[in-house]
């Protein structure tokens, strides 16, 4: 059995927030603000976290924002290694789920 790692990644101020999708979060306006502050050194920090292979279990939502953006992402430490990783997606949906490295969890598992 492998270990499951919970990370999210969340401002100081309790934000956790992005903006792929800028029409999801429509009153907050602040969508995104730490990616200016974002080091090389944290950078290092969060690629070492999630260490060089790992899977995700994500939802559909998520499945559905990261599904049209990672794969043409630029090449890099981070995109690589998402585009690697086998997503396992909570979703009523499978059969729309693309590529050969997207699972859908089952529900008797």
């Amino acid at each position: 059995m492998r270990k499951l790692k919970i990370m999210e990644h969340i401002s100081l101020d309790g934000v956790i927030q992005t903006s792929a999708d800028p029409k999801a979060d429509s009153d907050f306006p602040y969508g995104d603000w730490t990616a200016p502050y974002r080091s090389p050194a944290g950078f290092a920090l969060v690629t070492q976290m999630y260490g060089e292979t790992f899977d995700l279990v994500i939802g559909r939502r998520t499945y559905d924002q990261w599904s049209s953006f990672w794969p043409k992402a630029p090449r890099g430490q981070m995109a690589d290694r998402l585009n690697a990783a086998t997503k396992y997606v909570a979703t009523h949906r499978p059969e729309s789920l693309d590529g050969a490295r997207s699972r859908a969890l089952d529900r008797t598992s």
